[in-house]
């Protein structure tokens, strides 16, 4: 929050008038005026129209506010126009240096024996809901990962079931977890909500989780 008080993208003000009000169209300033708001003042909310009118829907609309929307995808948008609105100051690695992690997806022969690792920057980390108790059997089914069959192993030539997975390569400073709460149902071609019980606990350990600690405990390494 502090970093992002201190950018300075050196753009004035772009002010354009939107219900009745002038408002600064630039979602780094009504970032800076929404922090600086709720870190100084002593009002218990703030109005964050100047931000939902900077943060555009893809066709150039402010921000529906009465239109619920995937937390994750929000994420991921707001996330992609931050590091932009950065890339020419000084904090520009600012949020792979709070959030940045990486995990690793691995394709498994259990013909051959060949791993296939490939690594992928995250800034969040997404588990499943459906038919789970808890965050902790959601990162082992990550760990467990499903059998993709037909796969055309370069390994020992020829087709086989392989085991597709992800593990936890590098944890990031602060961990943002996305539950997989909405799903599209095939039957009713709607999105549907999972309002089920999901547990979390107080420390959550991903050593059991990360790629060292899986690759040592399965002789790989």
């Amino acid at each position: 929050r502090y970093n992002m008080l201190c950018v300075d993208d050196g753009l004035p003000e772009d002010n354009k008038e939107y219900k009745h009000e002038t408002i600064d169209d630039n979602m780094l300033h009504q970032m800076q005026r929404l922090f600086a708001h709720l870190e100084l003042s002593e009002r218990m909310d703030y109005n964050p129209i100047g931000f939902t009118f900077s943060f555009k829907e893809f066709d150039g609309a402010p921000t529906n506010t009465s239109e619920q929307k995937d937390a994750q995808e929000f994420l991921n948008i707001w996330a992609d126009r931050v590091e932009n609105a950065l890339k020419p100051t000084s904090r520009k690695y600012l949020l792979q240096s709070v959030f940045g992690g990486k995990t690793c997806s691995q394709l498994i022969c259990p013909e051959c024996g060949k791993v296939k690792n490939r690594l992928e920057d995250q800034l969040n980390l997404s588990l499943t809901v459906k038919d789970l108790q808890s965050v902790n059997d959601s990162l082992e089914q990550l760990v467990k990962g499903e059998v993709i069959s037909d796969f055309n192993c370069d390994g020992c030539n020829k087709k086989v079931d392989i085991t597709k997975r992800t593990l936890i390569a590098e944890t990031p400073n602060v961990l943002i977890v996305h539950l997989q709460r909405i799903l599209f149902d095939f039957d009713t071609c709607q999105n549907e909500k999972l309002n089920q019980y999901f547990e979390f606990p107080a420390l959550l350990d991903l050593k059991p989780y990360s790629y060292h600690e899986v690759m040592r405990r399965e002789h790989r390494v």
